[in-house]
């Protein structure tokens, strides 16, 4: 008898290798597949945790890098404004000093034309700053958006492995020990049965 249960009384449970794990003896497969959806939604949590910690350190220096080139923009404009204004009262000073001087040509309406030019020559090259470090604002802000849809698509493809439909259920088997079977008692039981003309047996007590 116990060489009988050793080789035929099988314990089957219902295995999820994806979450290793097991279902409980007596557990019913719907209680275990609710127990396995608790758990994906617990894994699932945790992995999309992990993965925005795991993108926050970029998300933080481009914002800064952002930041920066924002400040760096403005400075190089508020220079360009300055710029302008300077060759602006520049040039007016050499326009009246040239109507109203003395001598059109003199040395100080020449220094002044000279002073217009070379500032008007440092506002365009200002201006050409102010458009580079705009160009490096809109790159940076690119690369933060396309980090952040990188970042949006490995969640959702955590999302979507996380469906518990999809979880695969396979038998797992457990075999008694032999040193575990004890017999306490063997008795031979005897049953009446009866058969009908039709074949049919049936119990007679």
């Amino acid at each position: 008898l116990a060489g009988f249960l050793y080789r035929n009384r099988l314990l089957t449970f219902p295995h999820c290798a994806a979450l290793k794990q097991t279902s409980r003896p007596g557990e019913s497969e719907g209680d275990f597949r609710v127990r396995l959806a608790q758990a994906v939604r617990e894994k699932r949590d945790r992995d999309v945790e992990s993965l925005r910690k795991q993108y926050a350190p970029k998300a933080a220096t481009l914002q800064a890098r952002i930041a920066r080139a924002r400040e760096r923009a403005e400075i190089e404009k508020s220079q360009y404004d300055q710029q302008k204004l300077q060759t602006a009262i520049s040039m007016g000073a050499t326009i009246l000093g040239a109507f109203f001087g003395r001598k059109i040509a003199s040395a100080g309406n020449v220094g002044r034309a000279t002073t217009a030019m070379r500032g008007m020559g440092r506002a365009a090259r200002d201006r050409q700053d102010i458009g580079r470090a705009l160009e490096n604002v809109e790159d940076l802000r690119r690369d933060l958006a396309a980090m952040e849809a990188e970042l949006q698509a490995e969640i959702e493809k955590i999302q979507q492995d996380a469906d518990p439909s999809r979880l695969q259920l396979e038998a797992v088997q457990v075999r008694p020990r032999k040193s575990d079977i004890t017999v306490g008692r063997v008795a031979l039981a005897w049953t009446p049965w009866r058969v009908g003309p039709d074949g049919t047996a049936e119990p007679a007590f």
